[in-house]
């Protein structure tokens, strides 16, 4: 069944969607790098807009760290 979007639709408790119960591990996971990245610009990089030299050639092993202190409430 095709169903055409105009722009009207909304995501509630009445509707009829339904997320893909995966979608929030990817979600998750997504931000987590997305935090540690910019906490790790911030501590290696600061005052210094895009790539530092510093972060040019991360550790895996030191990014890992980042990553691993991401939290979420």
């Amino acid at each position: 069944m095709d169903l055409m979007c105009i722009a009207l639709e909304k995501v509630g408790r009445d509707s009829s969607y339904e997320q893909e119960g995966k979608v929030q591990f990817v979600m998750d996971a997504v931000y987590a790098m997305a935090h540690a990245l910019h906490r790790m610009h911030r501590d290696l990089c600061y005052g210094y807009p895009g790539l530092c030299p510093r972060m040019a050639s991360i550790d895996g092993k030191e990014l890992l760290g980042y990553i691993r202190a991401v939290n979420f409430n």
